[in-house]
């Protein structure tokens, strides 16, 4: 299966969109970029709410639109579903009314999980019979995702579907898209602008910055280029290590996750993590009540430790002072 936009330019009032990729649409495909490189742009154009103003785009070698050859899908018939930051629920419905409206139009060829089965997947069974206007941001979140899996799209766009939520809340339900999207046989293509996102999910990542896409392709091809290094906003990312730092090891480089540095205040003596490394501490910042990011600029680069508050006070650490980082070598 294969989604392909060749020569797609798009125009929204002074912005410009131009695209021309083709990549496989199995599994978990995400958009990655900055705010205001086109992510969501790119989204509705395939989902056929932008018109193109030269070029097509193909599903599965069905032209969804041609602008040279003014043929053009319309977005109700492209099968294809489309989860907006902003999930759009319908006021006047409880939360099973929203899901069910969807459980009963859909393709009766195609399978889905039912209602109950998709509340119980996304944890948010009590709520079934709430107003929608009543549930918070996350909560919305999660009843339009289960609204548009309802439905049995043959390809599923989301938006920053989970950027209601933070923390250890926000990466379960990144598992549990990975996993539904394999479950189902739902191919998905998911904005965002977090690196920890596309870790987790990306089978393929396509890049964006400035209305262009700058690259294409396998996760741990594209995720290696330098091109994707300067899309990077530092505190998403715990550290791309580059092989130097790394004992024993040949590769260019490897990704490790904030919440899988260790920090120390001491230097660490008589332990099994083989990747040690010495810094001082450039930024403290409050992520959520139950996590605090910790900078350090140590000779690997800087590096980004998620830890506790708790963690923090027992530490003693403030900007300026001298800590350790350690990494367990399962993590890399």
């Amino acid at each position: 299966m294969t989604l392909a936009l060749r020569e797609a330019v798009v125009r929204r009032g002074g912005f410009r969109l131009a695209a021309d990729f083709e990549i496989a649409s199995e599994g978990v495909t995400v958009v990655f970029g900055p705010s205001g490189s086109g992510k969501s742009t790119l989204l509705a154009t395939i989902a056929g709410l932008n018109r193109l103003a030269m070029g097509s785009i193909a599903f599965n070698g069905r032209v969804l639109e041609d602008a040279f050859r003014r043929a053009r899908v319309t977005a109700h018939d492209r099968g294809i579903g489309l989860v907006f930051q902003d999930a759009r629920l319908f006021p006047h419905l409880t939360v099973r009314g929203n899901i069910a409206y969807a459980e009963r139009r859909r393709p009766a060829a195609r399978n889905a999980p039912l209602t109950e089965d998709i509340a119980r997947r996304l944890e948010f069974e009590a709520l079934l019979d709430r107003p929608v206007r009543n549930l918070s941001g996350g909560e919305k979140g999660r009843v339009a995702l289960a609204r548009a899996i309802v439905s049995a799209p043959e390809l599923l766009l989301l938006d920053e579907p989970f950027a209601a939520l933070d923390g250890k809340r926000r990466r379960d339900y990144l598992v549990l898209l990975r996993e539904l999207s394999r479950e189902q046989g739902v191919p998905m293509m998911v904005v965002t602008h977090q690196i920890d996102d596309a870790v987790e999910l990306a089978a393929q990542v396509v890049t964006l910055q400035d209305g262009r896409v700058m690259a294409h392709g396998p996760a741990a091809d594209v995720m290696a280029r330098p091109d994707f290094l300067a899309l990077l906003d530092r505190r998403d990312v715990g550290v791309r290590l580059p092989a130097a730092a790394l004992a024993g090891r040949n590769a260019e480089g490897v990704w490790v996750r904030a919440d899988s540095v260790l920090l120390a205040s001491e230097e660490p003596r008589g332990i099994s993590a083989r990747h040690v490394w010495r810094g001082r501490v450039t930024a403290i910042a409050r992520e959520a009540e139950t996590d605090v990011l910790v900078s350090l600029s140590t000779e690997a680069g800087y590096i980004l430790s998620r830890i506790t508050p708790e963690a923090l006070d027992d530490l003693r650490l403030e900007e300026g002072a001298t800590a350790w980082a350690v990494v367990k070598a399962h993590a890399l």
